[in-house]
């Protein structure tokens, strides 16, 4: 695990696939045995049984279900035959990296295996693999998360970010669970039926009512895609 960061995605990037579907790619070759990404979990009140879009954690039997940082959400799910593998880190609670299984090429689409699909539900569909690199819809490069004052984790400024400059953007996949009862995802409609957790390190900013805050979020429901603006200058 690299020390720095806890959430580093620097090797993949986000494309749309379609109105509602978003793929995460190699932006570079990645060797088997190197790591593609880290990052933390969010421990949701999600039926992993029932829903496939959570991972178990820590282990594919387990019954504790969780959303990743970073680009992880959007990678394609396999029971077999996957390019990488998540594996939960063993002394810091919370924390993972994903590691290739096998020699990856730039632009590929990655395929994260979950033997626990097996018995839990259909994998995602297989998509098209892309010749060419687009622009990624998800960026969180001016932000680091680590472990904050109140044991928990925060994200911080890697530069002095200005007044209404984008801090991070990027896209969110839509759950089943009640934001009511979990403080870790997102309102994503109008009416507040709909919730949503998010790529980067947008699920572990600290939220604040009471003027201290620095930034706001501007969600883009139609196309499920947010930025992050800086509301006053950011050091």
């Amino acid at each position: 695990f690299s020390r720095g960061y806890l959430v580093d995605c620097s090797k993949v990037y986000v494309s749309r696939q379609s109105r509602d579907t978003f793929v995460s790619r190699a932006a570079c070759k990645i060797r088997a045995g190197e790591q593609v990404e880290q990052g933390v979990v969010r421990i949701l009140p999600v039926d992993g049984k029932q829903c496939t879009l959570v991972h178990p954690w820590p282990s594919s039997s387990s019954s504790t279900w969780a959303s990743g940082s970073g680009c992880v959400q959007f990678y394609t799910t396999k029971p077999s035959e996957a390019s990488a593998k998540l594996v939960p880190s063993a002394d810091e609670a919370g924390r993972y990296e994903v590691l290739a299984l096998r020699d990856i090429e730039a632009h590929e689409e990655l395929t994260l295996l979950d033997e626990s699909l097996s018995w839990r539900g259909p994998a995602k569909i297989d998509r098209p693999q892309s010749q060419h690199q687009e622009p990624s819809l998800v960026d969180c490069s001016k932000v680091e998360a680590r472990p904050d004052a109140w044991g928990g984790v925060g994200v911080y400024a890697t530069e002095p970010i200005r007044k209404g400059d984008v801090v991070e953007r990027g896209v969110v996949q839509r759950l089943p669970v009640d934001g009511n009862e979990c403080p870790y995802v997102f309102t994503w409609s109008e009416d507040r039926s709909v919730w949503a957790t998010g790529s980067g390190c947008s699920v572990f900013y600290n939220a604040s009512l009471d003027g201290s805050e620095n930034t706001s979020m501007t969600r883009n429901l139609d196309d499920d895609t947010f930025e992050i603006y800086a509301i006053r200058d950011i050091e």
